[in-house]
């Protein structure tokens, strides 16, 4: 299973210092610790952060092919923590990430990938909108796009969520994004609706729809599982989301049953909780 993930690669800067993030990054960390062969596609400034973000991805055995972008800085992220752990976000732009260029080493990896993984955020500037736009062109016929809906205030607009609906075969949301989704395009409101007018009408084989503290639900052709969420000692709960859409999406390739991906998944999820950061490190078994 060779999964690509093109996207964002930064720093996560909390007040009492930072950590490792990205929705790409923390994806392609958590496919490899499934036993994926996934590579990170990014870019980060030609600067000293930008080598401790590389130097980071190696301890951590993360695959990569990061550009260096002389223009524009390493990207980060301001980070506050609210009740609970939930994180409000001041994302700096633009930075590197916000321009990754199509050179041969990432088209070649496209080509040739079984899934092709991107978000809404890495869309927030023209340049990556039309990389994207011709990446999804050169996926095999057999690959699958899978896409992680972050909406952001002021990083996005109706033309970019409308790319990624058309586009996913998995689709990531959660409880606050599809209602502004629905809305947004005359949609049916509930995940099931949603989803099911999705297969339909565009290419989603598969809703992984996360409500927080109250779990998560999977839809799955005419199958559906709904698991209530854990209850842990919180930290945070940055990446705790891109930890669920990894193991989703290496389960449901390995055609597990829905119910076993939805507690496998939720389980990583809530270990990344219990953690600082979106890529902690493995010291033992999850959760």
């Amino acid at each position: 299973m060779n999964i690509i993930a093109v996207g964002e690669l930064l720093w996560d800067c909390y007040p009492g210092g930072r950590q490792i993030g990205g929705a790409a990054g923390n994806f392609i960390y958590h496919a490899t610790l499934m036993g994926a062969q996934a590579r990170l596609m990014s870019a980060v400034g030609n600067d000293a952060a930008g080598d401790d973000l590389l130097v980071e991805l190696a301890r951590r055995g993360v695959a990569c092919h990061v550009q260096r972008n002389a223009r524009y800085p390493t990207g980060k992220v301001e980070v506050t923590l609210k009740a609970r752990g939930v994180p409000e976000y001041d994302i700096v732009s633009p930075v590197a990430w916000d321009v990754i260029h199509p050179d041969v080493t990432l088209v070649a990896a496209v080509r040739a990938a079984d899934v092709l993984y991107f978000g809404s955020l890495v869309q927030r500037h023209p340049p990556n909108q039309r990389l994207l736009h011709m990446l999804v062109t050169l996926l095999p016929p057999a690959g699958k796009v899978v896409v992680d809906i972050n909406l952001r205030q002021g990083h996005y607009t109706p033309a970019v969520i409308a790319f990624c609906l058309r586009y996913a075969n998995f689709l990531k949301l959660n409880d606050e994004e599809l209602p502004l989704i629905a809305d947004m395009f005359s949609l049916p409101r509930d995940p099931d609706g949603f989803y099911q007018h999705l297969r339909r009408t565009a290419r989603l084989d598969m809703l992984i729809y996360t409500r927080g503290e109250r779990g998560s639900v999977l839809l799955r052709g005419d199958e559906r599982d709904a698991l209530p969420g854990q209850s842990v000692a919180t930290v945070d709960t940055v990446g705790a989301g891109d930890a669920f859409t990894a193991v989703a999406t290496v389960l449901a390739l390995q055609h597990a049953p829905l119910a076993e991906i939805n507690r496998a998944a939720s389980k990583v999820a809530a270990w990344v909780c219990t953690c600082p950061g979106g890529m902690p490190v493995m010291t033992g078994t999850a959760g």
